[in-house]
Parts: structure tokens; sequence; C-alpha cells
């Protein structure tokens, strides 16, 4: 608990540093796990700090998700709404309700489809209707990024196959450029913080660079992996003789960086 308050108080000075107004009203959170262990400390820890707080919580498991985590392991941590996101659940009511969306335990399989716009489940129904909403959707990224977690557990390396590095990359950026708030997973609790007390209707990106802020790759060639945590409209400045990849341009042209 007392992790849990120094992590409530932060979030409250920083947001004043930043001048941001504060709104500590309860909230509406929907918590989704899929079938990537990376990410799940962090999402049992955000059920249990929801679970005994004010905010209404609702946590959805995916077919993969039971079967790895199990119900009850979620059940113990004191969340008492729990769907199960079978091809057949209707979550529109719930993407009405829901301030905020978590996704705590990101894949590379959900990442796909989400970059693609597809709506073909439960899970990217809920994601991408949110999105559409203009709800916030949180997601820690270490289970779908190469450079993350998963591909540790593969032993991924950028020089195995760099068009499938730089596309698994692509779509990280793209689903960023939908909207999705990626952070590492040492971060997510604190970055849930952060929102929870974000006014209703303010921008979704809280503590992430502003627009006007600037990034100034170094090398002459500039690859999508130096751009891709960008936020989006922000600033690329590249120096003279500098020049972009094809998998940069697209990047930069889906988060709208302005180049300088």
């Amino acid at each position: 608990m007392e992790q849990v308050l120094v992590d409530k108080v932060a979030a409250r000075i920083l947001a004043r540093l930043n001048g941001e107004a504060i709104d500590t009203s309860p909230r509406s959170v929907v918590v989704v796990f899929s079938g990537a262990a990376s990410g799940f400390a962090a999402g049992r820890e955000v059920v249990t700090r929801l679970a005994r707080s004010p905010h209404r919580l609702t946590v959805m498991l995916t077919p993969s998700a039971k079967h790895i985590f199990g119900e009850h392991t979620i059940r113990d941590l004191g969340a008492t709404s729990i769907v199960e996101l079978e091809p057949w659940v209707d979550v529109s009511d719930h993407v009405r309700s829901a301030d905020l969306v978590l996704v705590p335990t990101l894949t590379m399989n959900l990442v796909a489809r989400l970059a693609l716009g597809l709506m073909d489940a439960a899970t990217t129904t809920l994601i991408l209707g949110a999105l559409l909403a203009g709800k916030r959707v949180l997601a820690a990224r270490d289970g779908a990024d190469p450079a993350g977690k998963r591909g540790d557990a593969l032993g991924a390396i950028p020089e195995g196959s760099p068009v499938l590095w730089g596309l698994l990359e692509e779509r990280l950026a793209t689903i960023a450029g939908f909207g999705v708030e990626l952070v590492g997973k040492d971060d997510f609790v604190f970055r849930m913080e952060r929102l929870l007390i974000a006014p209703r209707g303010t921008a979704a990106r809280v503590g992430t660079a502003t627009p006007t802020a600037a990034i100034a790759p170094r090398g002459t060639i500039v690859t999508a992996t130096e751009i891709r945590t960008a936020a989006p409209g922000s600033t690329l400045r590249l120096a003279a003789g500098q020049r972009l990849t094809p998998e940069a341009v697209d990047v930069a042209a889906r988060l709208g960086l302005v180049l300088v």
C-alpha cells in the first residue's frame, strides 16, 4: 500500500508541475488480458489496485489468457466482474461505458490484427472501438516488441530478418498512430495512475512528449526504430545529409511527424 500511495502522490505532483488539471472522480476501467506472459505482473498489480479503489473494474480474458492465467487467479486479486472474450461476445456496452482500457499483456498476434484494423474478434473490436469512441487505451509493449521480452524469448536479433523486424516495429508504430499509448511494462502501473487523474475528454497521451518536442536521430541513415516512440505530431529534426529508410518514412507518416 505504501507504493500505491507513493505512485498516487507522484502522479498528482507531476500533473501539477506540468500545469495539468486533476480529476479524481471514479472511472470505469476495463483491463484486457491476452496470452502474453510479459506484462502479467503489471496487470496483476493494476487489478489489485483497482479492485480496492472507488473505480469500477471489469476484467476481460481472451481464451488463451484464461488458459494461461486462469479465471481464479484474477478473482483472487479482488476482481468481481470478469468477462470471457469469446468470439460471440458483444463488447459494445463496455466500449461505451469505459473511460480507460488497459492492455498489460499485448501480443505480437494481437498487434498485427489491430494494425490491420480488424474487428474480427471481441478483443480487437473492444480496443479499436474504444479508440474510435475517443477512449484512452494504454498497453504494455514488451510482449509484442521484437526488441522486448518476446524477442528475447525467441533469441531475436535485427540481423536475423531485418524486413520482419522492421514489420513488427511498424505494426507497433501503426497502433500508436491509431491512439494506443505504448509503454514498457515497468512504467505501466504509474502511467495508469496518471491517466486515472486526467480530466475526461483531454488529450490521450499523458506524460509523453508534447507535439512541440523535437527528436534528433544520429547517423546518416535514420531507421524506424529511432523514431517509432516519438509522440504523434512531434518534430523530427534531421541534420544535413541524413535520410530516412523506407520503413522510417512510413512510420513518420503514420505518426504525423513534422520533418525539419
